[in-house]
């Protein structure tokens, strides 16, 4: 029988590594601590495998084929993928393990609780695993395997929050009903509220106004082709990044403010308190309009809420970092064996 031996949740903001100078020190001093003290946390729990709520940003999926749930299955994943490896400041790929027999075992129990879950070889992870991985400093074992779980965040119509704590209530029991002892920690990344340069029609307009917006459209709808065109697309993705921080709007030249703060403190009080009829409630306009279209990865914050049994959990840190466009949040479930 699995047992759950940690969850932890963070954001992952690509600037964090990408960009980090541009935030202020002491606010930059005071996340790297957080994710460390995450870091330490799974590496106290000693996981053999870490399920992992994640969101793909068109590294794998794109709108002309676009998974609501996907668990990936192969020996190992990579990252960061190639376009990335400049905007991240990272100049050689990491091979994480990826236990297929693990996945298939999650997979044939998400699909017998009623999940339609598709299945995909190997993957490529960008800042959505990189980021987090790289500032945790978790000391692990080399084999310790990452299990991928895609979320749909970014391309509606996206699932149901209440479906996503589902979901992840059904990955507990997939967990637990693991062979042998097998130490299993679950990790979530992303949000909180932010506006990343990625095209969205509600909060960019279709077909958008925004050159960049335009260029993102067509890359985030057919995929790597355009890439071979704008090969430097997410060196330019940086750039615009960079200069939406400063001028605190999405899209450029537009009025809408990069981080709500208020309603990120308000969901970190609702899923560390354990308020699950609130997080079960939540719904595709309000976190759309609240936390903005980069929002929507507080589900894979609810899926994990659902994996731990809607316990209370401890905020580790919340910092409104503007010069990374997002609300930084650090989440320890505190599992007691």
């Amino acid at each position: 029988m699995g047992r759950i031996v940690a969850g932890v949740g963070m954001s992952h903001a690509p600037g964090a590594i990408g960009f980090p100078e541009t935030a202020q020190p002491d606010a930059r001093e005071r996340t790297e601590k957080a994710s460390k003290a995450l870091g330490k946390t799974l590496s106290d729990a000693k996981p053999d495998v870490i399920f992992a709520f994640l969101d793909d940003h068109f590294e794998n999926f794109y709108r002309n084929h676009m998974p609501t749930i996907a668990v990936s299955v192969a020996d190992f994943h990579e990252g960061p993928a190639d376009q990335w490896m400049e905007p991240l400041r990272i100049k050689t790929k990491t091979r994480f393990p990826g236990s297929p027999e693990t996945a298939e075992h999650l997979i044939t129990s998400l699909v017998g609780q009623g999940f339609d879950v598709s299945r995909t070889g190997p993957v490529e992870y960008g800042n959505n695993l990189l980021m987090p991985w790289i500032l945790m400093e978790a000391d692990l074992p080399s084999n310790v395997a990452i299990v991928p779980i895609f979320l749909n965040v970014f391309t509606p119509p996206l699932m149901k929050y209440s479906r996503a704590y589902a979901l992840g209530e059904a990955c507990r029991v997939a967990a637990e009903s693991l062979p042998g002892d097998m130490r299993v920690a679950f990790l979530c990344t992303g949000g909180l509220s932010h506006w990343p340069p990625y095209w969205s029609p509600t909060q960019a307009g279709d077909p958008p106004e925004d050159k960049f917006l335009a260029l993102m459209k067509e890359y985030q709808t057919v995929g790597k082709s355009v890439l071979e065109r704008v090969p430097d697309l997410f060196v330019q993705f940086d750039d615009y990044e960079v200069e939406m921080a400063k001028k605190n709007e999405y899209p450029l030249n537009s009025k809408h403010p990069l981080v709500n703060a208020e309603w990120d403190q308000l969901f970190m009080d609702k899923i560390c308190g354990g308020d699950t009829t609130w997080l079960k409630g939540l719904t595709y306009e309000e976190v759309e309009e609240e936390a903005g279209h980069g929002g929507h990865e507080v589900l894979n914050w609810v899926a994990l809420s659902g994996a731990m049994s809607g316990k209370k959990a401890k905020l580790v840190l919340y910092e409104a970092v503007i010069e990374w466009i997002c609300g930084m949040s650090y989440v320890d479930w505190e599992v007691k064996e």
